[in-house]
């Protein structure tokens, strides 16, 4: 059962999109780009501190950059 308010179809396609973007991860130590699994995934999760920073949510439920 999904979380509250959110559908099977919801779930589901997250979980999708998390596992592409493990494969693509995955795809880029395969092919080099990163040293290991370890080092690409301290590299994205340097990636998605970068972009936290710099957005957020607004009162309307919109994406929107940060007030500098």
């Amino acid at each position: 059962m999904p979380p509250s308010g959110f559908s099977q179809k919801a779930v589901t396609g997250a979980l999708v999109f998390v596992k592409a973007c493990y494969e693509d991860l995955q795809a880029e130590v395969k092919a080099g780009k990163h040293k290991n699994m370890e080092a690409a995934i301290a590299f994205e999760l340097k990636q998605l501190k970068k972009a936290l920073a710099k957005v957020h949510i607004d009162k309307q439920g919109r994406l929107a950059e940060r007030p500098k």
